[in-house]
């Protein structure tokens, strides 16, 4: 029992150690980036849906907690009975009628159990804590997917934009086919085209104005906060920095761990001491169950053949109280047997876990380099973008080219743009998904103590 014990408590020692590690506060998180996000991710804590139907998982955790904790307090009972009998008594002939008062009032304490009392308070603890556990990790992957849909508005934002600018170099170039049309210098197989791309155009704004709206509502619903102003969108995510070295330190400390300090390690960790402690109450199935016991009863007698005639009786007790199950059919046997597979079982699920956990926080390190590369190609090409820009707009202004070419360059530079802000989104995603899987992500810190 006292090994189990020891074993729990490593988990939780290296979990306060490692939440300790200060390399974290060297990388730029999204909500670093935006304070406004910030705001959303504190206030989704007490605010989103989903996080008030995992407080009430909390409320039905503590109250089973209260309801294990009771077995191993007094228990009081009264009972109290009042009615019209009819007897038929060998002494009288016929039946008489007469009227009862009963009652007792009892208390019982459990005294000596063979520790299964207690072993059952201590479960209702340690599924207590598996519900807290649940409760930061189930924030943490909130905070997850409302960075990346706030990350995802300066995306759709910027697309907006394209598909305004897009949709006015359409209707100009519309007007100025329409024209050409109508002095019959253009045919009707060249006009058809342009058409065509002018009402895609208005389709393509009018879709972008949507998803727009759309994902407002939907970050809206997911932190349960009023809907953004557009102004209040970001235009751009800012150039990203990649401190390979960070990243290096933070995989060789959680590699170096011998007990991962993941939520789902701790569970895992957890559910092996309930069924240690349930293995340890099956095995006193058998066994005689203590208690003490002390209460007060009254009755009513009568000793001759006058019914009316009758003797109060008040008693008060107290002693020792035996309950002995000597032979259930072998159920606790099988119940013992159970208990040590569903043990290995889970004991089997923690050492593949352990091993997942390493490779995955591997293979996230790997892919955050190949976004970070990526990223850095998508930066250049909108450096080259922004030049050809600068360029084009030079030209323009030397009446070498057309304001459409301009317009049409102006397009390309936001394609550009939106590629390297998909990449910056990859990039931060992969980031704090790395950081959850080591249990380094800060954003649980929003969560208290105490929910």
């Amino acid at each position: 029992m006292k090994y189990w014990k020891i074993i729990a408590a490593l988990p939780l020692i290296a979990v306060s150690l490692w939440a300790a590690s200060p390399a974290v506060d060297k990388l730029l998180l999204p909500e670093d980036v935006y304070p406004q996000l910030d705001v959303l991710l504190k206030r989704a804590v007490q605010q989103s849906p989903q996080m008030l139907n995992r407080m009430l998982d909390l409320e039905i955790a503590e109250n089973n907690r209260i309801q294990a904790r009771s077995n191993i307090l007094p228990g009081v009972s009264a009972a109290y009975r009042h009615y019209q009998a009819s007897d038929d008594r060998a002494d009288l002939s016929g039946r008489t009628n007469v009227t009862k008062v009963y009652y007792d009032v009892s208390i019982v304490q459990p005294v000596f159990h063979w520790g299964e009392r207690r072993n059952n308070a201590r479960i209702g603890v340690i599924q207590q804590k598996i519900a807290e556990g649940n409760f930061r990790d189930g924030y943490r992957l909130l905070a997850q997917a409302i960075r990346q849909q706030y990350m995802q508005l300066v995306v759709y934002k910027i697309l907006l934009q394209r598909s305004l600018l897009a949709q006015k170099y359409n209707q100009d170039v519309l007007k100025l086919s329409e024209e050409r049309y109508s002095k019959g210098i253009m045919a009707d197989a060249e006009i058809f085209p342009v058409r065509l791309n002018a009402e895609r155009a208005e389709i393509d704004l009018e879709r972008s104005r949507n998803d727009f709206e759309s994902a407002k509502l939907s970050l809206a619903r997911l932190t349960g906060t009023a809907l953004l102003e557009d102004q209040a969108i970001p235009d751009e995510i800012p150039l990203l920095a990649h401190p390979t070295d960070v990243y290096k330190g933070l995989l060789a400390d959680f590699l170096a761990l011998k007990e991962p300090p993941t939520t789902q390690a701790d569970n895992l960790r957890r559910q092996i001491e309930i069924e240690n402690l349930t293995y340890l109450n099956h095995k006193t199935r058998l066994r005689p169950k203590f208690s003490l016991a002390a209460g007060i009863t009254q009755d009513e007698q009568t000793y001759s053949i006058n019914v009316a005639q009758k003797y109060r009786v008040n008693s008060l007790y107290g002693g020792i109280q035996v309950n002995w199950t000597i032979f259930d059919g072998l159920a606790s046997r099988a119940a013992v047997s159970s208990a040590l597979a569903r043990r290995r079982q889970l004991e089997n699920d923690y050492q593949g876990l352990t091993e997942r956990l390493g490779s995955e926080a591997q293979s996230q390190v790997k892919q955050l380099n190949f976004a970070a590369r990526s990223m850095s190609i998508v930066d250049r090409l909108l450096i080259a973008a922004d030049n050809g820009l600068r360029t084009k707009q030079g030209e323009f202004s030397r009446g070498v080219v057309s304001e459409n070419d301009v317009t049409l360059t102006q397009l390309a530079r936001l394609n550009a743009f939106i590629d390297t802000q998909n990449a910056r989104i990859d990039y931060l995603v992969r980031l704090t998904d790395l950081l959850g899987t080591i249990a380094q992500d800060p954003v649980v810190d929003n969560v208290p103590a105490q929910p």
